[in-house]
């Protein structure tokens, strides 16, 4: 099983990093033969697609990677997956964005700032979902076509 070592950088920033312990914690995982790393996120979430299998760059070795198909991940699981700690970010910011436009007294019409703000903040999210959509349908095929080899 791929080793998972979490850090956290809130206490050596903040003298009260208590808050931003649990946000900002770097999670790298590393091959168990030889240490050396393959992924690396920002977050305490381990949601990842695929076989449950790779094979290591360094040394060549296969293991298991903690990754697992659509079908089989929790509601939970599936939920950390499309919304991770980075787009939660980003999402609070368009909400706090849209909060500060609507007290200075804004209108929601077709004002250029509001505007270019709905596209500074919806593109990369649209991009992020047809991304993650695109790894789902990948998932899911590689299942079922999984189910039909061992059925056979």
């Amino acid at each position: 099983m791929a080793i998972k070592e979490q850090e956290t950088i809130g206490p050596s920033l903040l003298v009260s990093g208590s808050f931003f312990t649990g946000v900002l914690r770097p999670t790298v995982y590393r091959c168990p033969n030889c240490r050396s790393g393959y992924k690396f996120i920002l977050g305490p979430g381990d949601v990842f697609l695929g076989e449950g299998h790779r094979t290591c760059s360094k040394c060549q070795q296969e293991f298991r990677d903690r990754s697992k198909e659509w079908p089989v991940i929790s509601s939970i699981g599936r939920i950390f997956f499309l919304f991770p700690m980075v787009v939660d970010g980003w999402i609070l910011l368009a909400l706090i964005a849209y909060a500060l436009f609507f007290y200075t007294g804004w209108n929601d019409g077709s004002t250029p700032v509001l505007m270019l703000a709905a596209i500074f903040f919806a593109t990369p999210l649209i991009a992020w979902f047809i991304f993650r959509g695109g790894q789902i349908a990948r998932s899911v095929n590689r299942f079922r076509l999984r189910g039909k080899i061992e059925a056979a």
